[in-house]
Order: C-alpha cells, then sequence, then structure tokens
C-alpha cells in the first residue's frame, strides 16, 4: 500500500509580472512574462525528485477565482534559470481584479508526479477583503522572494487550508480513469 504523500501550501504574492498569465492584464503589461514564478526551493518541495532534475512537466491544474474555474494541463518548469507556472492564459473579466500584491495559493502533494492534480486559487483584495486579510495576517514576514511554503500539520497550512479546500477525490479523478 502506498504511503499518503503530505500536501503543502504554496502563497505567492503576485507582482506585476505575474499578471502576464491572465488576458485581462496583457494590454497594460509592462513585462513579457506570461507566467507566475516560482522559486527553486519551492519546485524542488512541488516536484517529484524526478520531474524536478527534469526540470518540470505539464501538470493538470485546476484553477478557480470567485466564480470562475479553468482545469488543464499547465506547465511548472525551468526557463533559464527561473522556475515557472505557465500555460494558456487565464480568461475571465473576473482576473482584471487581481493587482500585485493580491495572492495565489497553490496546494498540491509533496513531491507530486503529476499523478494529482494541482488546485490554484486566487485571493483579490478589491474582490475577497476578508479572505485577503486572512491570507496577509498568516504570511506577513513569511514571506521570502515574494513566495512561502507551509506544510501539512502546521498551523499556518491549518489556517490557510480553512481558506480554501484540497482538490476534492471525485474531481482528482481525470476523465477515463
Amino acid at each position: 500500500m502506498a504511503l499518503r504523500r503530505r500536501e503543502i501550501i504554496v502563497v505567492r504574492s503576485l507582482t506585476d509580472s505575474d499578471l502576464g498569465l491572465f488576458k485581462e492584464h496583457r494590454k497594460s503589461a509592462t513585462s513579457k512574462q506570461r507566467a507566475i514564478a516560482l522559486t527553486t526551493p519551492v519546485a524542488k518541495q512541488l516536484l517529484s525528485p524526478e520531474l524536478f532534475v527534469a526540470g518540470g512537466i505539464d501538470m493538470d491544474c485546476i484553477c478557480v477565482f470567485g466564480t470562475v474555474s479553468n482545469r488543464e494541463p499547465r506547465n511548472i518548469g525551468k526557463v533559464g534559470k527561473n522556475w515557472r507556472l505557465g500555460g494558456h492564459q487565464l480568461i475571465g473579466q473576473e482576473f482584471a481584479e487581481l493587482d500585485s500584491k493580491d495572492f495565489m495559493l497553490l496546494r498540491s502533494v509533496e513531491q507530486n508526479d503529476a499523478t494529482r492534480p494541482v488546485m490554484l486559487t486566487f485571493v483579490g483584495r478589491r474582490a475577497q477583503s476578508v479572505m485577503h486579510a486572512g491570507v496577509v495576517a498568516i504570511v506577513k514576514d513569511k514571506l521570502h522572494q515574494s513566495v512561502a511554503t507551509y506544510q501539512e500539520r502546521s498551523p499556518a497550512f491549518a489556517g490557510l487550508a480553512a481558506l480554501f479546500p484540497s482538490v476534492p477525490a471525485g474531481v482528482a479523478l481525470k476523465a477515463g480513469t
């Protein structure tokens, strides 16, 4: 019987350059970046050792912001010396509400070998001020290079997990499995 892998939650405080992933921000974006930056330590925790060494992979990602959801493969990979979460642009007028200093919360099993989906939730201070304040209270003074990772069983993980759920088992199964 396989051991249950622990979950992690990665919190990314979005920067102006991260906003290029969203269609609603591309016209005004000053950066050519079309992905959300991740750090090497985050990639090492998120990906299996084989995928980390290989430089990443397309993973099944479920993205949620307010009433908008999207499920498709998204690349978590190394671009030059930097790790990024990319893929097709995220489309929806709601994404125009996101700004720098808003958050992406990524929830996954540790060392994901691409057999489990990744859940991405975006939290914007304009649309979700109370939830945004809750994330700020948890991550303040913990972000390094605009990112922090929280292990399952930590008090901070519990607080963040209360704000957004893991991928339900019925959703985790890909079509045809």
